[in-house]
Parts: C-alpha cells; structure tokens; sequence
C-alpha cells in the first residue's frame, strides 16, 4: 500500500481508501478545465461511488459521443483499479500535449470509474489495505450477476438490487455511454457480447474488429500476454455464460456498446507487477476509447424548426432491437459505431416521416458524417392530456400487461405500432379497472410503440419484446 498522496501518485502501489478520494479530489482540483469528479453514490458501508469526466469541457453537456471505463466491480480483482487512475492521470497531464490525448478530449466525454465495489475491495472495513478484498460487495452479493437480465425477462428496474448496482444503473441510465469496457481479473482476455446467450449480436464483425486490436496491441508489447484464447478474445456465453451480468445490461437494455476486459490471472496482483500492466495495456486502452471517434456520426433536426430531434437510427438488414442506436434530443447528435462496409440507414422519430438513406459507406478508423433533416407529419398528443398507464413485464416474452392508472372507466382503445409507423394491433376494450394482458405471439422481436386512449386521454410508451 502507498504510505502517502505522493507515492499513490506514482501507481506502484496501491492507495488506501483515503488517498484514493483524495487522488480523486487532486484530479479535478488540479485541472479543473477538463477534469469534473461526480459522486454518483455510496456503498453499503457509505464509501463514495466516484467518477471523472475529462473533456475539453468538463463542465459542460457538448454534443459529443461519451465513453466510459469502470474496473473493480468484484472487490478482490485489482489490477484495473490503480490502471485507471494512472489513465486519468496520463489524460489530463498530456491534454495540449500529447496530439492523441488532445485529441481525444477534445471530442469524447471520457468518464472513468477506477473503483465500483469499494467495500469489496477494502474488506472487512478495513481502509488502509486491500490484503483481503473480497469478489462480492459487503452483504455478499455478486454484482456482476445483480442486474437486469434479457433471459429472465426482467424489466429496466432497480427494485431489489444491491446499492451499488442502483447507482451504478442510474449512471448507466443518465448518459447512456456510446461505448465502455468493464475491467476484471483472474483471466487475460478480452471479453465481447453477449454473455447470456449464444446468440451473436448483430454488430458480432465489429465487436471481433475491436476486441482484436485490444488484443493485438498488448500482445505486441508481451506475445506471451492473453493467451487464454486464440487471438486473446472470446465470446462471452462460448467461454461460459452468465445472466445477470452488466455487459449485456448495457447492451440490450440501453442499446450501448460495452466489452469485459479481463486484464490478469492474478486477482490480488502484487503492486511490483503494477507498472509492467500499465505497459502491456496502455497502448490498447487509448486505442479501444479512439474507436469511439468512427463509425456513422452526425445529426437530426426538424426540416422545419432546426430543431435537434430524438430519432431512432435503424440500419436495414443488419439491426437487431437491441443494438440500434438514437439521437440526443439535446443536440439531435447519433453516434453509430458499426464495421466497414455498405450499409442503408432508417432515420424515424414520433411525428416525422421516415428518412431512408441508401448506400452509407463505413472505412475502418474514420467516421462517416451523415446530418438528416426529417419532415414533420403534425401528430402530437398534448403532455398534459396524457393518462398514466404502466406496461409490465417490459421486456415481454411470451404476454404483457397494460394497466392503466388514475383514468376514468370506460372504453379503452388499444393500438400497437412498429417503430417505423406500421400498425400491427388494434382494439377497443371495456376498461373497469383491471389490467389488460395481451401475447406476444404473432411480434417479433423488437421495440413497439404502444398508444393508450380512453376518452379525450392518449399516450405513447415504448415496449420491447424478446423470445426465449
């Protein structure tokens, strides 16, 4: 452990708790231009969830793709924790120069999380040493098994999970990252979606691309480094499958783009090793945030106001419903990482006509600016007219149910649409109180826009359904 703030700074060894608040505090303190520390939450034992946004503009929302680095989730895999504040370091002293650094601040929001399970990692309350950190949080649950799960069906729902994982799904939830890794330890491998199924993501040729060049990169620098598989990547469910995992809650749920970096067979790594696993990595982890800045990329307005629009980017033959991607509806900006190729893109949004661009063309490390303009319809439900109604379980499997709330009794009419405006159900029901179930059975997989009127009330929400 390091004795002082002067020697936690060199990254050989490892902080106590105090100092890693207090290198946390120096960071944003030392540069406070492009460096914001957020305390996103606490622990069971009421240490500090924190995290540091480094940018150009620390302290302002830019309508520019966010990243996201977290390590340490299980308490007693060490090894990405001290890798990530010597990161933050490296960023923030080499921003204006070093081209790369300055250049990656100067377009990504980059937030790094050096440590999300610190009870685990400072067991049994201890905060000056990490000697016997454990894998689980202080009430023994297993966070990277503690959040919602497609294969359970499970909603988007805090309700019931560990403090940690709540935090961290309301982070998650808030700036919906366009791309991030999740550091581990007790294997060397790069780890890509999905984990609870066998069934590959439709961005599958892209995850391989980016896992590959992680990867290739360390194993430059130590040709002996991630030799657990061929080629030091592996599929998540063929290696072994895990449900509950936060992976594939990234990418199903919030449509993001989210690896597991697997960085040392050793859990409890000796701090003596620390330096020689910065070497081997910090090449690949500046390479894995840069392929951020490529892919499709640009934004969506109204043709009729400028104004930025929330659009769903949909890319025909290839998309599945989990991996497309939206505009802010902040600054209307998309960010579309996806591999070299061809490809015709489907820009939709409530009260637009569709916008179908043909013949896309990606190149590996560049990015493809595409603005879109879409024309308005004039369909719109009134905000303060709209009932409250809940859909649940959403994700639906096999039957989901619409229960509406605080509305009159009375007939309710029902009706099921595609994203891209194709009605696929519609029915009048006699509403007197219960809640109406309705079968998956002739859907597909996908995300539905599901509208609710009874009388002079009407609202559109948003159902997502997956088979088994």
């Amino acid at each position: 452990m390091a004795q002082d703030l002067d020697e936690a700074l060199t990254f050989t060894k490892y902080p106590t708790y105090p100092q890693y608040v207090e290198m946390m505090q120096y960071f944003s303190e030392t540069y406070p231009d492009i460096c914001r520390l957020d305390t996103f939450g606490s622990s069971v034992q009421g240490r500090l969830l924190l995290a540091l946004k480094v940018s150009k503009n620390a302290e302002l929302d830019e309508p520019e793709a966010a990243f996201f680095y977290t390590s340490s989730m299980h308490g007693n895999e060490l090894v990405g924790y001290p890798l990530m504040l010597r990161l933050a370091n490296y960023l923030l002293s080499g921003y204006g120069i070093d081209t790369e650094v300055t250049k990656l601040l100067d377009n990504l929001a980059i937030w790094i999380n050096p440590l999300s399970n610190p009870d685990g990692t400072y067991y049994p309350n201890n905060d000056s040493s990490v000697a016997q950190s454990i894998r689980n949080n202080a009430v023994g649950v297993e966070l990277n098994r503690d959040f919602p799960d497609p294969a359970r069906a499970e909603p988007d729902d805090t309700t019931g999970r560990a403090k940690e994982t709540k935090e961290m799904m309301e982070l998650l939830r808030e700036h919906r990252f366009n791309l991030s890794a999740n550091i581990h330890s007790g294997a060397e491998v790069v780890n890509y979606p999905m984990d609870h199924t066998d069934s590959l993501h439709a961005d599958d040729p892209w995850y391989r691309f980016v896992s590959r060049e992680y990867a290739d990169e360390a194993k430059a620098v130590d040709p002996d480094y991630m030799a657990l598989f061929e080629d030091g990547i592996t599929n998540g469910a063929a290696w072994y499958k895990i449900f509950g995992g936060r992976q594939d809650y990234v990418n199903v749920y919030l449509g993001g783009r989210e690896i597991t970096l697997e960085l040392s067979n050793a859990y409890r790594m000796e701090s003596v090793y620390l330096d020689e696993y910065w070497q081997k990595n910090e090449r690949s982890l500046l390479n894995y945030m840069s392929q951020c800045l490529y892919g499709i990329r640009g934004k969506v307005t109204s043709q009729e106001t400028g104004d930025p629009i929330r659009a769903r980017i949909f890319v025909e033959n290839h998309d599945s419903a989990y991996s497309v991607v939206y505009s802010s509806s902040t600054h209307g900006d998309y960010y579309r990482l996806i591999k070299e190729g061809n490809y015709d893109l489907v820009f939709s949004a409530p009260g637009y006509f569709n916008d179908t661009i043909h013949g896309v063309t990606v190149t590996d490390y560049q990015a493809t600016l595409l603005n879109v303009q879409l024309e308005p319809f004039g369909l719109s439900v009134p905000v303060q007219e709209a009932p409250v109604f809940r859909i649940y379980p959403n994700p639906a499997v096999h039957t989901f149910m619409v229960e509406p709330e605080n509305v009159p009794h009375g007939e309710l009419e029902l009706s099921l649409h595609t994203l891209d405006g194709r009605m696929i159900y519609h029915k009048l029901h006699s509403y007197h109180g219960s809640g109406i179930e309705l079968s998956t059975k002739q859907m597909e997989p996908g995300i539905y826009l599901l509208r609710c009127t009874i009388g002079s009330l009407s609202e559109v929400q948003r159902l997502m359904v997956i088979k088994p």
